[in-house]
């Protein structure tokens, strides 16, 4: 037997944990949902409203995003069969779906279905409309990010207990903290900063775009949000959900001070994980200090 041979695993437990995870029922819900998706669009956007394209042009692009769907199914079902798979092993009980995989389900259905309805709506949306719909979807974005950070943020934290009431404090302490320094922004008047515009720092790397004492008032504030949490015994998960609902708090500040949809598309996709992190950095100090002191 050569060495490369040796160093092989035994195929026969490559099917058994293939086996276990269900990879091949998975692969098969992956597929229905790859075909549904495709199907969908081909009847919404080509054969409703007639196309000049040949048919072979459409089925290709039919066969590539059923593809792709169906990849992203499949690894997102068997992904979710390891985790709850590893918990088993670790003598966790798995339990029923978290609020918080409900509400990165909800998100994804509205980041979706609300863009997509307007379009199909509404031919010529005016500004406002633009406006509202950004709004909206901005709100299913940051839903989805914080109910897939509160589930990593869970799964690194080493307690797991929820404290709704101290959540819910922070959340309101940290909105504040975002919201009071750009309340004059959409009427002209003093502007110590505005939360788009820290993102638009954060994202182009560009210092200027906001002005110190804002980004202190945020992230310090934050970080102090988070650390506030972990006394009071709420585990890191708590800071990070504090963010994301100062984040959508404040989108309807950002689109009366910017009117642009862009501005707060932009603005919902990347603040949230901004200030989750800044939140959940809070919490973890804490843990991490009081871990520190229980083994000195």
């Amino acid at each position: 037997m050569s060495a490369d041979t040796a160093d092989t695993p035994d195929r026969p437990g490559v099917a058994a944990l293939a086996e276990e995870l269900e990879v091949r029922r998975h692969a098969r819900n992956g597929l229905v949902a790859g075909v549904a998706v495709a199907a969908v669009v081909f009847v919404v956007f080509a054969y409703l409203p007639g196309t000049d394209e040949s048919l072979l042009y459409w089925a290709g692009l039919s066969f590539v995003l059923a593809s792709a769907v169906a990849g992203l199914v499949t690894t997102v079902l068997v992904a979710r069969a390891a985790y709850r798979r590893t918990l088993s092993v670790n003598g966790l009980d798995p339990g029923r779906r978290s609020p918080a995989t409900l509400a990165v389900v909800a998100g994804l259905l509205g980041w979706v279905s609300v863009p997509v309805a307007a379009a199909l709506a509404v031919d010529r949306p005016a500004e406002g409309f633009r406006l509202l719909v950004a709004l909206v979807t901005g709100g299913f974005v940051a839903l989805t990010v914080g109910g897939a950070g509160t589930r990593l943020a869970v799964a690194l934290s080493l307690s797991h207990e929820w404290r709704p009431g101290a959540a819910a404090t922070g959340a309101v302490a940290y909105t504040v903290l975002l919201a009071a320094p750009a309340v004059g922004c959409a009427s002209g008047g003093f502007c110590l900063g505005r939360p788009d515009a820290l993102v638009a720092a954060v994202v182009g790397l560009d210092a200027g775009a906001v002005g110190p004492a804002y980004a202190a008032v945020v992230l310090g504030g934050g970080l102090l949000v988070g650390a506030a949490l972990g006394v009071r015994g709420a585990a890191p998960p708590h800071g990070f959900a504090a963010g994301v609902v100062a984040a959508v708090g404040v989108l309807p500040v950002v689109a009366s001070a910017s009117a642009d949809p862009a501005v707060v598309r932009s603005t919902a996709l990347y603040l949230p994980v901004l200030l989750g992190v800044v939140g959940a950095a809070g919490g973890a100090v804490t843990v991490g200090s009081e871990n520190l002191s229980v083994e000195r």
